[in-house]
């Protein structure tokens, strides 16, 4: 049956901050930071989560809709910005983030028909299929919404909670938080006050910029399909036609059993020990950057990885690791392809991924000011591959009272061709990793993820005997 005709929009609302104090923390309007124009005209952060609640469709109205309206509203109180928009005023250099008494957050209540448990799972599905339970977020020339949301219900299994959040105003750790307060909220009642790790700070005199960042992104966005091109529409990256998201999981002990078979080739191979053992991102990444590479077959010479490194603690001096907004930058990492698609490819990739990670010691933001340059010139030489999301999110920990969400999708990587990670369902210290492919490849990557565990599996059980 078409997807289409199984979500039936039943109400487009728009949810105002709660009146807020004449003391209260949050701001009303706020300047962008380099790191924020870095990713000014870049598609917005799409994330559905899905919470399993098998009700008929009046109970799940009549008990979900009036707690998260208004328990949104309490949130919206803390984070203002989210209500206001992005604008770029004539007379200005830069746009700037800014909220005006009425602003208020679209919110968007629909019904589905679906397949909830389907949409909900690991297997691949198409990436189609989640757009119908996302909102819009569109933006003029001038101007463009930060925040939009859509609730959906599905009746007797649960209902999904989507957003479509402005990439220049906040990174994931930051649209991480807000839906951790505004859950938070939602669970104890809809009280005024927010815990220390949840309340934002929103003081950007602390992020410094002397060698002049912002202007060289300024320009090259200025640039692009310029001169002097100052809009902020969004960038019209495209997906494939048969795109499918997956989700793939590496348990703890997959993780372990590969991180010492990774130290062992090393050793094996007589190298230079590095300064840290590799970490359970390294060895995710690493594994799924290889699957990658595999699974496409591919010829070209050079491959690379794009790590998004959050600065908040890097920084001199550093800033809290409640900041709102993007205070993240780029790591880009080279392998040789036919390295990596070598036995021991998995060891190669994580020596690189660790030794670029370790020299960011040397300076957080050096050679940062050519980042979009050097992004744009692989992406047309070679093939490039990203990483979105953080296990850090904790995004399985978002309860809004009725439980731990059963999933949660990173769709937005569609139009990025990035594979996300977070943290797992299970809470056990496990890595689910999402996965955005072609329909052709899908079955390929499946048969490499799961042949490459069971291969360290009896790998470490020869070891032991």
């Amino acid at each position: 049956m078409d997807q289409t005709n199984l979500v039936k929009v039943l109400d487009v609302c728009r949810v105002a901050p709660m009146p807020h104090s004449p003391n209260s923390a949050a701001q009303t309007s706020l300047p962008l930071t380099f790191f924020d124009v870095f990713w000014l005209r870049f598609p917005p952060i799409l994330r559905l989560f899905f919470y399993e609640f098998p009700n008929p469709k009046t109970t799940l109205a009549d008990t979900i809709l009036p707690k998260l309206k208004h328990s949104l509203s309490v949130t919206l109180q803390h984070y203002l910005p989210l209500a206001g928009n992005l604008t770029w005023l004539p007379d200005s250099d830069k746009p700037i983030i800014q909220y005006s008494e009425g602003d208020a957050v679209s919110l968007t209540v629909a019904e589905s028909e679906a397949n909830f448990y389907h949409l909900s799972g690991n297997n691949f599905c198409e990436a189609e299929k989640f757009h119908h339970f996302l909102p819009n977020l569109p933006a003029s020339k001038t101007r463009a919404p930060i925040l939009a949301l859509q609730l959906t219900l599905f009746p007797n299994a649960g209902f999904s909670i989507g957003y479509a959040a402005h990439h220049a105003v906040l990174d994931g750790k930051s649209i991480a938080m807000f839906m951790h307060s505004w859950a938070s909220i939602c669970k104890h009642g809809g009280g005024l006050t927010l815990t220390p790790e949840l309340s934002p700070f929103y003081d950007r005199t602390m992020v410094n910029d002397p060698a002049n960042i912002e202007q060289a992104y300024l320009n090259g966005w200025l640039a692009h399909n310029g001169p002097n091109n100052r809009s902020l529409e969004i960038l019209d990256f495209k997906a494939p036609q048969d795109a499918m998201l997956g989700t793939f999981q590496l348990t703890q002990a997959n993780i372990a059993r590969i991180k010492k078979w990774v130290e062992d080739k090393w050793q094996g191979k007589h190298t230079e020990k590095p300064a840290s053992r590799p970490s359970t991102f390294t060895i995710a990444s690493a594994y799924t950057w290889v699957c990658l590479v595999k699974t496409r077959e591919l010829t070209t010479e050079k491959v690379h990885l794009l790590i998004n490194v959050d600065c908040r603690a890097r920084l001199e001096p550093p800033i809290p690791s409640t900041y709102f907004g993007n205070c993240v930058t780029c790591c880009i990492i080279c392998a040789d392809t036919s390295k990596l698609m070598e036995e021991d490819g998995v060891a190669v990739a994580a020596r690189a991924i660790g030794e670029a990670i370790g020299g960011l010691d040397d300076g957080v933001l050096k050679g940062a000011e050519e980042l979009i340059s050097n992004i744009r010139s692989i992406h047309n030489e070679g093939v490039l591959f990203g990483i979105a999301g953080s296990p850090r999110f904790e995004l399985y920990n978002t309860d809004f009272g009725w439980g731990r969400p059963k999933k949660v999708e990173m769709v937005s990587i569609e139009k990025t061709g990035a594979f996300s990670l977070s943290d797992s369902r299970d809470g056990n210290g496990g890595i689910e990793i999402g996965i955005v492919l072609k329909k052709h490849e899908t079955k390929a990557f499946a048969s490499m993820f799961a042949s490459g565990l069971e291969y360290h599996q009896v790998n470490e059980s020869s070891s032991k005997s």
